[in-house]
């Protein structure tokens, strides 16, 4: 180390006890993770104390932090998964994970717990400075998350999202290319996983893909056979095909294994039929002889025998949605006992969003027999591998005519609940098709605290609110805080005159806390507060135009709500990601769908 940096390093006050830390040593040939670990630490420290420490390659030494992925040196420190470790062993402050990922974690988890750095969003960091660090002999940090598997949407490929998805102790994200259902795989190729992979995450998908397998439409003229009856006929309907014809099998298993050879990047392999409510598979006598889900096992144990030959490590996905929500009644068994199989519950999309799925409210009661008779199926079938859920809370306008989910103002009191359930029923994963891709809209609280609670399901949500808001919104954090409650609870009322009357009162709150911001760093924060309160009165005035067969009202409120972020591109970008957000659009229609539905719900009047 030269003088120039031996002074820097002196200046910065980085000290163990008594001694000076002035590099950071890493294993020669660490893996991508370990070598961003490293950095990482380098460059935060360099923001909050000033000055940047050299980095090499060795062992642990006195005077540096020594990073590595050492499974044997964390097996005894802490529980849960994913386990990493911060503590001082003599004059070296060793930061070990225990798998590459892990050492990140470990980095991010430091940085909080001792310098109090807050990781809200990309871009929305908190980053405060000081003179000196000093670490107390003895010093020892232990973190380890609740679940296997922590499964984030990735719909931007951008770095930055992914980074913050890890300092998020995300550790799965599905897509290795911005995923979306009507894409399928086309924008999955190997630079986007080596992007990925290169953070630690694992990679999850396709997904819906089953257009990549079945028999081809260009065969429909000499062999209508394989493709399925609907209405009384047979026709290509780009999703499934005649199941019960041996030779569809045959052709299904020959285009998956293709598949696999040209996209080899998968984790886990998601095996998801087509996205569609309406019921895609073959009314012939043959395929009506079993239930749905009785031949979707059956292309399960085809394909996963398929992935077990071409991706002998992946693990194999399979959903219990939509014509799969109920468990099999004929098939006995999974390939393997289901060794290396995830079963995805993704049911709750009918659930009672704003009370615990514990309760059994509304439409919770079903949503929770499906839910059981799968686990009972699974039992019986001597299932041997994992099981996670993913979650809509993004749909919090129905049954409780909010629309606060479509505002993303989660419930989170009763994500919160739902986590603890998950954890009790011995879950292994969770994961949400929920605003992740809306990284600080409104606030980045919401996403921030629910991932907070994914590793930690005990966080109480005071406790989190209490660290949040004054390092977010500064001098306006009280105001805030209460602003938004208010907002959620109005949000969350049944829409009505008198409920949008009393949201119209918020204007004034949402003007004082502007004006007291003026000319403050937190000022732009606040105008995206005023963004969204706009967008959440839209909501609500369009929700009861729509409702209310208001139909001309209705018509230009839609219009307004299609343009709304259009009109407000700056400075949202830089709150949402992608921009603008996806899923938007979608809610018109399937408003207007359920609207003679809603005005006969007793609970609207």
């Amino acid at each position: 180390m030269d003088s120039l940096t031996r002074k820097a390093a002196e200046h910065s006050g980085i000290r163990l006890d008594g001694t000076l830390l002035s590099a950071i040593a890493i294993p020669p040939g660490s893996p991508p993770p370990v070598r961003l670990a490293a950095r990482e630490l380098r460059r935060y420290l360099k923001m909050a104390v000033g000055v940047g420490l050299e980095l090499c390659e060795g062992g642990p030494a006195a005077g540096c932090f020594y990073l590595s992925a050492a499974a044997d040196e964390v097996r005894d420190l802490g529980t849960g998964f994913d386990r990493c470790a911060a503590f001082a062993c003599g004059p070296c402050l060793k930061i070990i994970g225990e798998n590459p990922i892990s050492v990140l974690y470990g980095v991010y988890e430091f940085l909080e717990e001792r310098l109090d750095i807050r990781f809200f969003a990309p871009g929305h960091e908190h980053v405060p400075t000081r003179e000196e660090l000093r670490i107390p002999a003895g010093y020892a940090m232990r973190r380890g998350s609740a679940f296997a598997i922590r499964n984030w949407v990735n719909r931007t490929n951008d770095r930055e999202v992914l980074l913050f998805a890890v300092k998020s102790r995300i550790n799965t994200v599905l897509g290795c290319g911005p995923w979306n259902p009507s894409l399928g795989s086309a924008s999955c190729n190997a630079g986007n996983a080596a992007l990925v992979r290169d953070l630690g995450l694992k990679l999850r998908g396709p997904g819906h893909n089953w257009r990549s397998f079945i028999p081809g439409e260009h065969l429909f003229e000499t062999h209508p056979e394989y493709f399925p009856v609907s209405g009384g006929r047979r026709a290509p309907n780009g999703r499934a095909a005649c199941f019960s014809n041996p030779e569809v099998r045959r052709i299904f298993r020959k285009n998956l294994r293709s598949y696999l050879r040209e996209h080899p990047y998968w984790d886990i392999f998601a095996f998801w039929p087509e996205d569609v409510n309406e019921r895609g598979y073959c009314e012939c006598p043959e395929c009506l002889r079993r239930s749905s889900t009785d031949w979707y096992i059956t292309l399960v144990n085809d394909a996963a025998e398929v992935l077990a030959e071409e991706l002998p490590d992946a693990w194999f996905e399979l959903i219990a949605y939509h014509d799969t929500r109920i468990a099999p009644a004929e098939s006995a068994r999974l390939y393997r006992d289901g060794e290396r199989m995830l079963v995805n519950f993704c049911l709750g999309y009918s659930r009672d969003l704003f009370r615990p799925l514990a309760e059994g409210t509304c439409g919770s009661p079903e949503v929770l027999a499906m839910y059981r008779g799968w686990c009972e199926w699974l039992a019986r079938a001597g299932f041997r591998g994992r099981r996670m859920t993913m979650e809509y809370y993004n749909l919090c306008e129905w049954p409780d005519q909010g629309p606060r989910g479509r505002a993303l103002l989660w419930p989170l009191e009763v994500i919160a609940e739902d986590i603890r359930f998950y954890r009790g029923e011995g879950m292994d994963g969770l994961g949400a098709f929920t605003g992740f891709d809306c990284l600080a809209w409104p606030s980045p609280f919401n996403l921030w605290a629910w991932l907070k609670l994914w590793n930690s399901p005990d966080l109480p949500l005071a406790e989190l609110k209490g660290d949040f808001y004054p390092k977010y919104f500064g001098p306006a954090a009280s105001s805030a805080e209460s602003y938004v409650e208010r907002l959620e609870t109005l949000m969350g009322e049944p829409t009505s005159p008198d409920n949008i009357a009393r949201l119209r009162e918020l204007a004034r709150t949402v003007a004082d806390m502007k004006a007291a911001a003026a000319g403050t760093p937190f000022a732009e924060r606040l105008d995206v507060l005023e963004s969204h309160y706009e967008q959440c009165l839209l909501l609500k005035e369009t929700f009861l135009a729509c409702t209310g067969n208001d139909m001309s009202k209705a018509a230009a409120l839609k219009a307004r709500f299609l343009g709304f972020f259009a009109d407000r591109a700056a400075p949202l970008c830089r709150y949402l990601a992608p921009y603008p957000p996806l899923w938007y659009e979608g809610w018109i229609p399937h408003l207007e769908n359920q609207a003679t539905e809603l005005s006969q719900d007793e609970r609207i009047r």
